[in-house]
């Protein structure tokens, strides 16, 4: 026995059947289309769209996608990178850059005599017009005007046109660069384009690029914040030769291969453990040439001389310790080259301050390479690897109900001092207690004896 909402008339029961007759339903009708706003300079690269994320801090981190704004609207929106679709080379806007994520990605359009002039996409004022991008993550119903950084174009680029049957000043290439802080605020954002002319009814493969920078402050700027602790997730800060930027690690490419492109390399986030690795290889039949390959791939250009201990405009710095491998002058390939082919680095900080308002510090750092002898030229490919760890050296007080300290003092007991404290010794395990209670209890039995012998 069941119940459910059916119509009787389509009930039909027999000896050994119980059948239900699908409802006749006319098919319904597609919803209506989607009324977009018409293409504006900027509608492809940031389409206006309503706010689904809301971030609850003031201040970008690591994936976050990076809010824009359109003058010429008030409409927000994510900024996107034009990116191949998940089963096609053609390029879809709907991939939204992520902040301090150095991605570079290429993907096809369709060119016809048409689209020539008519498609945003070949337009270089499409990629920086009325574009503006929110210095830090705001909620909706906040002022944006004090938070705009506009879109900045390198140059002047003309507009695409028909020429001999030829379609010229399209855009080829799309780079924006935004440099931010180590408070994860957006400082700046320039845009650098590069045009070139196609043949109609091919297709047009373009190249857009997102970089992140770190932007140094200016040593003439009059409002110096103070130095605050570090913020979990938040990129590591060092000064190679004078150049303040954060550290690296290395960086497979599709194909598992390391990538040798400086901006490609991932950040290392303040507390979070990771290791990387890639494949490498190379034709190079000198030590020399091959360790400093190596060495760039692992570490960067170099080590960092000194790394921020914490934020701020003028922050403290600690030193960073560096151990290489060992160089013999009389290594050849054919005996085998010491190389690097994994670096570690380990990163000590620790909770500084009060207890309900702790601030966190770097206190040092270690790049420690391993080596191993290699024969060149290095075919097959070897395996690189990098390894970041964050070690909590944090030492906290004693807790207020600890263990006794010879130094504590406790209150006499009512007749005597106590199973805890018997001239000066302090008792630390319930054994001596009881060896304690069980004296206290045969001297004063022998006492109460030799009292009750006496007045005999």
């Amino acid at each position: 026995m069941f119940r459910a909402n059916v119509n009787t008339s389509l009930v039909t029961v027999t000896d050994s059947l119980f059948c239900v007759r699908p409802e006749d339903k006319s098919p319904q009708s597609l919803p209506a289309p989607q009324q977009l706003p018409p293409l504006g300079d900027s509608y492809h690269f940031s389409p206006p769209a309503p706010l689904t994320i809301s971030y609850s801090r003031g201040f970008y981190r690591v994936d976050d996608v990076i809010q824009t704004y359109l003058s010429n609207s008030p409409a927000r929106g994510f900024l996107r990178q034009p990116s191949p679709g998940a089963a096609s080379a053609f390029c879809i806007s709907r991939n939204p850059a992520k902040f301090m994520r150095s991605v570079s990605l290429s993907c096809t359009r369709m060119l016809t005599p048409q689209s020539c002039t008519t498609d945003a996409t070949l337009n270089a004022r499409s990629y920086f017009s009325d574009l503006n991008l929110i210095k830090t993550p705001i909620v909706e119903t906040e002022q944006v005007s004090d938070f705009l950084i506009p879109v900045t174009p390198l140059s002047e680029w003309p507009a695409p046109s028909e020429q001999n049957s030829s379609c010229v000043n399209v855009v080829k290439n799309v780079e924006i660069v935004i440099g931010y802080t180590g408070r994860g605020e957006v400082t700046y954002a320039t845009v650098n384009v590069v045009l070139a002319d196609a043949d109609p009814n091919q297709w047009l493969l373009q190249t857009h690029s997102v970089q992140f920078k770190l932007a140094s402050p200016s040593p003439t700027q009059g409002d110096t914040t103070s130095a605050v602790g570090l913020r979990v997730g938040s990129p590591v800060i060092g000064r190679f030769d004078g150049e303040v930027k954060p550290l690296t690690t290395l960086w497979a490419s599709q194909s598992g291969s390391c990538s040798s492109d400086p901006d490609g390399r991932a950040p290392v986030l303040f507390t979070h453990n990771s290791i990387t690795g890639c494949t490498f290889s190379s034709p190079s039949s000198n030590c020399s040439e091959l360790r400093s390959q190596m060495y760039g791939l692992l570490q960067g250009p170099a080590a960092p001389d000194v790394i921020a201990m914490n934020f701020g405009s003028q922050p403290d710095w600690t030193r960073v310790i560096a151990q290489e491998c060992p160089v013999s002058l009389e290594e050849t390939c054919e005996s085998g080259c010491v190389l690097p082919n994994s670096l570690a680095i380990q990163v000590l900080w620790a909770r500084q301050g009060l207890l309900d308002l702790p601030q966190k510090y770097i206190l040092g750092a270690k790049y420690l390479f391993q080596c191993q002898r290699f024969k060149c030229p290095l075919s097959p490919s070897i395996i690189l690897t990098t390894e970041v760890t964050f070690v909590d050296t944090t030492l906290y007080p004693e807790p207020p109900r600890g263990l006794p300290q010879p130094n504590w003092k406790f209150p006499f007991g009512f007749f005597t001092r106590g199973t805890s404290e018997l001239d000066g010794n302090i008792v630390i395990n319930g054994s001596d207690a009881e060896k304690v209670t069980w004296s206290l209890t045969l001297f004063t039995v022998m006492l109460l004896t030799r009292l009750d012998f006496l007045t005999r």
